[in-house]
């Protein structure tokens, strides 16, 4: 009769532990970076008014600059999303890395010191 006893103890004992091996552990993990002209930045600029030192001085020295044929300037930002989201499955375990990067460049057309417009690439 002991030995049946022992049994019904031992079985008991891994089924709760079978049940916490299945049942696991799920930790999740998401986090964004952005850097370049935020849209609270564009909302200031507007065309036909503000200056190309009013726009450097709200949005940043661009990261490229050029002139085309007609004598109008051109800066351009360049804009980086970073999305990285990581999962982790206990027992056993593993882990699940998804790192997402887009860009677009924002783009100012200025003529005689005053932005005329601007666009997203």
């Amino acid at each position: 009769m002991k030995n049946y006893q022992f049994n019904e103890t031992a079985l008991f004992v891994l089924l709760v532990i079978m049940s916490v091996l299945l049942a696991g552990c799920v930790i999740s993990d998401s986090s964004v970076r952005y850097s370049g002209v935020e849209n609270s930045q564009l909302r200031q600029i507007k065309q036909g008014i503000t200056t190309r030192d009013q726009l450097v001085e709200i949005v940043g020295e661009p990261t490229e600059q050029s002139t085309t044929e007609d004598g109008a300037e051109i800066l351009k930002y360049i804009c980086t999303m970073t999305k990285d989201n990581q999962l982790v499955v206990f027992p056993p375990p593993i882990v699940i890395d998804d790192k997402k990067e887009t860009e677009h460049t924002v783009v100012f057309k200025i003529r005689d010191g005053i932005v005329q417009r601007h666009w997203r690439e």
